[in-house]
């Protein structure tokens, strides 16, 4: 297969549900991004869902000492439009050996969902705990 063809996938589900799948391969086959987008429409809300997979290959030399991954999470409600945004982002690397080679691996995955929420009703009531 070669790596900077696309490929696109189209699954609908149910009359209201549509998945849509993307893999396009990047930087001369060095890396890949692989898209997930769902769209539903449902009696109290409309959702899309987007999910984006980076990964970028490069040759290393050593291994560096990889930190944590970075996380950011953003959440919105706008009450008069009544739309709700959340945002998901992970960013980091990894080591891996492709046959004799040392290779670091960076990625960063994105989730997003957006909701807008019909007629009167709102975002469900919710208990958070963060650790």
């Amino acid at each position: 297969m070669n790596f900077n063809d696309d490929i696109y996938a189209s699954v609908k589900e149910s009359p209201m549900r549509e998945i849509k799948h993307k893999t396009t391969g990047i930087l001369q086959g060095r890396g890949k991004v692989i898209t997930l987008r769902e769209h539903s429409e449902e009696k109290e809300c409309n959702t899309d869902v987007r999910k984006n997979f980076i990964y970028v290959a490069s040759e290393a030399e050593h291994e560096e000492q990889q930190l944590a991954p970075q996380v950011h999470i953003d959440k919105s409600f706008d009450s008069v439009l009544r739309d709700e945004k959340f945002s998901f982002r992970v960013k980091g690397f990894f080591y891996v050996h492709h046959g004799r080679r040392l290779m670091k691996v960076s990625y960063r995955h994105t989730l997003r969902i957006n909701l807008h929420w019909n007629g009167k009703v709102s975002s469900p009531k919710k208990t958070v705990t963060m650790a």
